[in-house]
């Protein structure tokens, strides 16, 4: 059994491991260094944002790379934890509504999405081995046998495509080894977390090899929910399976088949009550009625006083459970002809998500949320790379195509049983407004109240798309860029809402509507080579957010309305520099958006209708500008520093606070002005082998993680902290590792939902708190 760790062995343990990791750091070599140092440079970090292999350094993108050798130096365990210490990117998991802990919710540079809803795209595009992935649904991976991820900021849409406005991650898994072999890793911590996780190389002859890999990671949830037998949610158990088949017959063909599986049954859902204003004396709303037909004869009432304050405290009863079940497949053909490559990438996905949570936070099961999600979507995409002119023109063509087909069924309960209190009245006894009395058996007025209810929208999606980069080199030094991509887009929308006690269809369902949007966007750019280790570019681009139906319409004549896509155009200069004999690597960008047609909820009279209704429409424009820079310094080719920093300015131009509650003044989401990280690593010869200590440190500024900046969900500005230390043997076959991540259990508001205006009270989804663990590595 794994020993549970107490508060004294956490502080303890974290103390020692950071004195043994600044003990290190002061002790480094600065003066006086040995011959072979003069040689030390960093390594070159190659990159596929441009559909083919380069030097990050010659790309003219913002890019953060991360590989397979630092995703294991700062115990990376998610893509998540990739947007904890990257400036100006958050990636998280949870989302409006019921957004279960494996949904995404990814924005770069303060474009991205809140809304998991299958009807929602996403501001930020997510591919795996160049396969994109169409809904947030399980875009929350896991890093387990990843050989790199690029994070490219900026809309990408000319060689990624659609829904990549805010910008693209890019994760490339790791290939099979040419020799046989392996690793087997265990990893145990607090919480009784126990992880395994290990690959197979197999060669299959001399043309083929083949990867097998298998992570499952477990973990006991940190939120205790004593109304609910003691138990905890915020669970982790997630297995994930992957294959991958690397055939090569001669030098120009290439023949990659990768299949993947990833399976979590957790009650891994989190929530917490951030404020609830609710009494016994009001205010007068849904839960005022509630409590005098149901909560205060049942005994238990919804107020304040029976939801805790504390985020790691969930007074619920209703389950907090996860299960996904998702993967796919997918075939990738290469062959370099003399003149260009052709490129070759089909695929298969779905996935079956049930998310269950508690949504009052008490024993008095007011309101409660269970969503079951599907989705599958193939696509292929065809690449041409080439060049021409003597190598003056180098030129990337392509086509793609995407298919999905999708459909939820939503239960949503709100005031669970006022409706069977109001029927089993004497009469319409309840004034309710002008006109309208509840109360008595058969009242149709009484359904207004039937709260528990069905919702089920599906989407079918067809969508095509041409693209066309050119880079002129005009001199040595000087090269010109341009790009456009033509891109169609056809959905197909049902959506049917119906009460679950009475049966009955709501009025005007079931709605089905149909619609399409067709966008050229194009791309410029220049890039200068000053010098063999600088670079400067600037580019124009415009971004591209797909159209789409309303995922929660009110009525029936709502959710027969589409939304037009957003429009981003996008302004970027930037430098990247390797300095003195490449030792300093300094990169940096500035930036400037002119956002358009703002995909908002609204609350208006839609065309044809007799009364406000809510419904996503598009108002608003924005305006976004900033700064990045990062630093890598190779002090000594054992101690290394690594520095960035983001400014991020962004408001409303347009906005229209009585449609949307979103006024002028309100922060865009996930928008902070400033984020920063810092970390060292200092490698120390220890026993034959290697010592490793590491210690990352990030900074994120105040920000708001729902459109209309709640000041009750408010992201207060804080501070994380990581420390690794991980010895190696000689011959590299053995690693032992110690690791604290979120070092001082920072607490915070990662996401949140805003319910206050129809029951008083704000959901909030809690941060993870302080892991302090050991880890066991063995390759073969």
């Amino acid at each position: 059994m794994i020993r549970r760790f107490s508060t004294a062995d956490v502080l303890g343990r974290t103390a020692i491991v950071a004195l043994g990791i600044s003990t290190a750091l002061w002790s480094a070599p600065t003066a006086a260094q040995p011959v072979e140092e003069s040689d030390a440079v960093l390594d070159v970090i190659v990159v596929t944002a441009r559909k083919k292999a380069e030097s990050m350094q010659r790309t003219p993108i913002a890019i953060t790379a991360v590989t397979a050798e630092e995703i294991q130096a700062r115990s990376f365990a998610s893509i998540t934890d990739i947007g904890s210490f990257t400036p100006n990117v958050s990636l998280s998991a949870g989302a409006t509504d019921i957004g279960g802990a494996v949904n995404a919710v990814f924005f770069i540079r303060g474009i991205g999405q809140l809304d998991y809803a299958l009807t929602s795209d996403p501001g930020v595009g997510m591919y795996v081995d160049g396969v994109y992935l169409g809904r947030a649904q399980g875009a929350v991976m896991e890093l387990s046998d990843i050989a790199q991820v690029e994070v490219l900021k900026g809309p990408q849409g000319t060689l990624y495509g659609k829904n990549t406005m805010g910008g693209a991650i890019n994760v490339t898994t790791a290939d099979p080894g040419r020799e046989f072999g392996g690793r087997i890793g265990v990893t145990m911590g607090e919480d009784e977390r126990i992880n395994f996780d290990g690959y197979v190389d197999a060669p299959l002859g001399d043309t083929m090899g083949a990867r097998f890999a298998l992570s499952y990671r477990s973990q006991e949830g940190f939120q205790k929910r004593p109304f609910a037998n003691d138990d905890k949610s915020g669970e982790e158990g997630t297995l994930v399976s992957r294959v991958k088949f690397v055939w090569a017959p001669s030098d120009q063909t290439r023949v990659v088949l990768s299949g993947d599986y990833t399976r979590i049954r957790a009650d891994a859902n989190t929530v917490w009550i951030t404020q609830n204003l609710n009494t016994l004396a009001g205010p007068p709303n849904l839960v005022a009625l509630w409590n005098g037909l149901v909560g205060i004869p049942s005994g238990m009432p919804y107020t304040a006083d029976v939801t805790s304050v504390d985020p790691r405290v969930n007074n619920g009863t209703y389950p907090m459970r996860l299960e996904f079940d998702g993967g796919g497949v997918s075939l990738k053909i290469e062959h370099q002809f003399d003149a260009f490559l052709l490129r070759s990438i089909s695929s298969y996905r779905a996935i079956d998500s049930r998310n269950q949570r508690d949504m009052d936070g008490s024993p008095a099961d007011f309101g409660y949320a269970d969503y079951r999600d599907e989705q599958w979507q193939i696509s292929q995409e065809f690449n041409l790379i080439g060049s021409a002119f003597d190598g003056k023109l180098d030129w990337t063509a392509g086509a793609y195509y995407f298919k999905e087909d999708a459909e939820s069924d939503w239960t949503v309960g709100l005031a669970a049983g006022l409706y069977p209190a109001l029927e089993a009245l004497p009469g319409p006894i309840i004034p309710f407004a002008p006109g309208i009395n509840l109360g008595g058996a058969g009242n149709p007025f009484n359904l207004l109240m039937e709260l528990v209810d069905l919702y089920s929208p599906s989407l079918k999606t067809n969508s095509y798309a041409a693209f066309l980069e050119l880079e002129w080199h005009a001199t040595d030094a000087l090269s010109f860029i341009a790009g456009v991509r033509y891109t169609r887009d056809e959905k197909d929308f049902g959506f049917t809402q119906s009460g679950i006690l009475s049966g009955v269809v709501d009025p005007g369902f079931p709605v089905s509507a149909s619609e399409s949007w067709n966008d050229i966007s194009p791309r410029f750019g220049i890039k200068y080579q000053a010098s063999e280790d600088v670079l400067l570019y600037a580019s124009v681009a415009k971004g591209y957010k797909a159209g789409s139906y309303t995922a929660r319409p009110s009525d029936a004549i709502a959710a027969a309305l589409s939304y037009d896509p957003e429009e981003l155009w996008a302004y970027e200069g930037g430098i990247k520099s390797d300095l003195f004999d490449r030792r300093v690597r300094l990169n940096g960008a500035v930036f400037y958006y002119d956002y358009k047609d703002l995909q908002q909820q609204t609350n208006q009279v839609p065309p044809g209708g007799a009364g406000p209704a809510q419904y996503t429409d598009n108002i608003g424009s924005a305006t976004i500008w900033g700064v990045e820079a990062d630093l890598t310094f190779l002090v000594t080719s054992r101690f290394t520093l690594f520095g960035s920093v983001g400014y991020l300015n962004s408001e409303y131009d347009e906005a229209s606070e009585v449609l949307t509650g979103v006024g002028l003044d309100t922060p865009l989401v996930k928008a902070p002005k400033w984020s920063a990280t810092a970390a060292a690593q200092y490698i120390h010869p220890m026993a034959g082998g290697d010592l490793l200590m590491r210690v990352d440190y990030s900074y994120v500024s105040e920000n708001f993680p729902n459109a209309r900046a709640t000041a009750q969900l408010r992201q207060e500005a804080h501070s994380l902290v990581n420390a690794r230390m991980a010895w190696t043997s000689p011959q590299e076959d053995w690693t032992v590792a110690v690791y604290g991540k979120n070092i001082f259990d920072e607490k915070y508001v990662a996401n949140g939902f805003d319910v206050s205006e129809f029951v008083a009270y704000f959901l909030g989804i809690p941060s993870e708190p302080r892991e302090l663990g050991a880890q066991i590595i063995k390759r073969f």
